[in-house]
């Protein structure tokens, strides 16, 4: 990670080279991302199950459900994202249905992207 700064919006800007590891799968979730530039690969027990571009989100499943990461997130080229902690996340919720509604379709989305995955290789 290169840089940090704080946005006008209460993100925190980060920067990050190709190959660089944003978070781990089983870390402890204190942000969700949206990518601003670059392009982010998610993986599950190291395979790449999704890749966010900008605009995309990711990060937010372990903010909802209060748990653990349950993907690694690595910088696919040089990427710069928006970092929104915990907090600004709920407000962010209970401010915007338009925006809780997204965040339920992204998620709804990747979880059924990643189960047919799964079906497609023959692992459920």
């Amino acid at each position: 990670m290169n840089s940090s700064t704080e946005s006008d919006n209460k993100a925190t800007v980060l920067t990050f080279e190709p190959g660089e590891t944003i978070f781990n799968e089983g870390d402890a979730a204190d942000y969700f991302f949206i990518v601003t530039k670059g392009e982010v690969e998610l993986l599950v027990a190291g395979r790449v199950v999704g890749t966010e571009c900008e605009g995309g989100m990711f990060g937010e499943m372990a903010l909802v459900s209060e748990t653990v990461r349950s993907a690694t997130a690595r910088a696919k080229v040089e990427c710069t994202l928006d970092a929104i902690d915990h907090e600004a996340f709920l407000s962010l919720v209970k401010k915007s249905p338009e925006f809780a509604l997204h965040v339920m379709r992204v998620m709804t989305d990747r979880i059924r992207n990643y189960d047919s995955m799964l079906t497609k290789k023959g692992h459920l």
